[in-house]
Protein backbone atom coordinates (compact mmCIF):
# COMPACT_ATOMS: atom_id res chain seq x y z
CA UNK A 1 0.00 0.00 0.00
CA UNK A 2 1.49 3.44 -0.58
CA UNK A 3 2.05 5.56 2.03
CA UNK A 4 -0.92 7.85 3.19
CA UNK A 5 1.12 10.94 0.96
CA UNK A 6 1.10 8.85 -2.12
CA UNK A 7 -2.75 7.43 -1.46
CA UNK A 8 -4.71 8.21 -5.04
CA UNK A 9 -7.47 10.02 -3.44
CA UNK A 10 -9.37 9.16 -6.99
CA UNK A 11 -11.12 6.79 -5.01
CA UNK A 12 -12.17 9.23 -2.10
CA UNK A 13 -14.62 10.58 -5.38
CA UNK A 14 -15.39 7.09 -6.39
CA UNK A 15 -16.57 6.06 -3.43
CA UNK A 16 -19.26 8.46 -3.36
CA UNK A 17 -20.20 7.46 -6.95
CA UNK A 18 -20.05 3.90 -6.08
CA UNK A 19 -20.06 2.76 -2.60
CA UNK A 20 -23.29 1.33 -2.63
CA UNK A 21 -22.04 -1.64 -4.44
CA UNK A 22 -19.66 -2.08 -2.17
CA UNK A 23 -20.05 -4.58 1.07
CA UNK A 24 -20.75 -2.62 4.33
CA UNK A 25 -16.95 -3.88 5.99
CA UNK A 26 -15.38 -2.74 2.40
CA UNK A 27 -16.83 0.89 2.15
CA UNK A 28 -16.20 1.34 5.73
CA UNK A 29 -12.81 0.55 5.93
CA UNK A 30 -12.33 2.69 2.35
CA UNK A 31 -13.94 5.24 4.13
CA UNK A 32 -11.81 5.12 7.11
CA UNK A 33 -8.82 4.71 4.61
CA UNK A 34 -9.65 7.75 2.22
CA UNK A 35 -12.02 9.71 3.97
CA UNK A 36 -10.95 10.05 7.64
CA UNK A 37 -6.93 9.11 6.47
CA UNK A 38 -6.57 6.40 9.19
CA UNK A 39 -3.75 4.16 8.64
CA UNK A 40 -3.55 0.24 7.95
CA UNK A 41 -2.57 -0.34 11.58
CA UNK A 42 -5.48 1.82 12.70
CA UNK A 43 -8.25 0.43 10.66
CA UNK A 44 -6.99 -2.99 11.61
CA UNK A 45 -7.52 -2.84 15.34
CA UNK A 46 -10.83 -1.19 14.72
CA UNK A 47 -12.47 -4.09 13.42
CA UNK A 48 -9.64 -7.02 15.17
CA UNK A 49 -8.45 -8.08 11.60
CA UNK A 50 -4.81 -7.83 10.52
CA UNK A 51 -3.22 -5.11 8.39
CA UNK A 52 -3.07 -7.74 5.28
CA UNK A 53 -6.98 -8.13 5.69
CA UNK A 54 -7.64 -4.40 5.45
CA UNK A 55 -5.20 -3.94 2.62
CA UNK A 56 -7.10 -6.61 1.20
CA UNK A 57 -10.47 -5.27 1.82
CA UNK A 58 -8.73 -1.97 0.33
CA UNK A 59 -7.43 -3.74 -3.11
CA UNK A 60 -10.63 -5.60 -3.58
CA UNK A 61 -12.78 -2.13 -2.74
CA UNK A 62 -10.73 -0.02 -5.20
CA UNK A 63 -10.93 -2.86 -7.94
CA UNK A 64 -14.78 -2.91 -7.60
CA UNK A 65 -15.04 1.04 -7.75
CA UNK A 66 -12.11 1.09 -10.78
CA UNK A 67 -14.41 -1.58 -12.63
CA UNK A 68 -17.75 0.24 -11.76
CA UNK A 69 -16.16 3.72 -12.95
CA UNK A 70 -14.81 2.03 -16.22
CA UNK A 71 -18.44 0.46 -16.97
CA UNK A 72 -20.25 3.42 -16.42
CA UNK A 73 -18.26 6.48 -16.24
CA UNK A 74 -20.26 8.81 -13.91
CA UNK A 75 -17.16 10.85 -12.09
CA UNK A 76 -15.32 10.72 -15.19
CA UNK A 77 -18.55 12.23 -16.86
CA UNK A 78 -19.07 14.50 -14.33
CA UNK A 79 -15.79 16.18 -14.55
CA UNK A 80 -15.45 16.67 -17.83
CA UNK A 81 -18.85 18.61 -17.27
CA UNK A 82 -17.59 20.70 -14.98
CA UNK A 83 -14.63 21.59 -16.73
CA UNK A 84 -17.50 22.55 -19.86
CA UNK A 85 -19.26 24.73 -18.23
CA UNK A 86 -16.22 26.17 -16.40
CA UNK A 87 -15.02 27.12 -19.84
CA UNK A 88 -18.14 28.10 -20.90
CA UNK A 89 -18.89 30.62 -17.97
CA UNK A 90 -15.24 32.27 -19.79
CA UNK A 91 -16.34 32.77 -22.87
CA UNK A 92 -20.01 34.16 -22.00
CA UNK A 93 -17.81 36.44 -19.23
CA UNK A 94 -15.21 37.36 -22.50
CA UNK A 95 -18.28 38.42 -24.80
CA UNK A 96 -19.60 40.27 -21.99
CA UNK A 97 -16.21 42.27 -21.05
CA UNK A 98 -16.02 42.76 -25.31
CA UNK A 99 -19.77 44.44 -25.28
CA UNK A 100 -19.24 46.37 -22.53
CA UNK A 101 -16.06 47.98 -23.92
CA UNK A 102 -18.09 49.08 -26.66
CA UNK A 103 -19.10 52.80 -27.14
CA UNK A 104 -22.54 52.01 -26.83
CA UNK A 105 -23.00 48.30 -25.10
CA UNK A 106 -25.45 46.11 -26.87
CA UNK A 107 -28.09 45.94 -24.17
CA UNK A 108 -29.45 42.22 -26.19
CA UNK A 109 -26.36 41.52 -25.21
CA UNK A 110 -25.90 42.20 -21.58
CA UNK A 111 -29.21 40.03 -20.81
CA UNK A 112 -28.05 37.44 -22.73
CA UNK A 113 -24.75 37.33 -21.21
CA UNK A 114 -26.65 37.37 -17.82
CA UNK A 115 -29.25 34.26 -18.46
CA UNK A 116 -26.40 32.44 -19.30
CA UNK A 117 -24.42 32.86 -16.64
CA UNK A 118 -27.35 32.49 -14.42
CA UNK A 119 -28.10 29.35 -16.45
CA UNK A 120 -24.15 28.18 -16.31
CA UNK A 121 -24.09 28.91 -12.41
CA UNK A 122 -27.19 26.93 -11.85
CA UNK A 123 -26.27 23.91 -14.02
CA UNK A 124 -22.45 23.88 -11.96
CA UNK A 125 -24.48 23.38 -8.43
Amino acid sequence: MAPKSQKNLEFSVLLDYYGAVLTDKQRAILTEYYDEDLSLAEIAENYGITRQGVRDAIKHGEATLTDMETRLGYARREGAQRADLERLEQLVMEVRCCNTGLYTPVPQITRDTDEMLAIIRRLNT
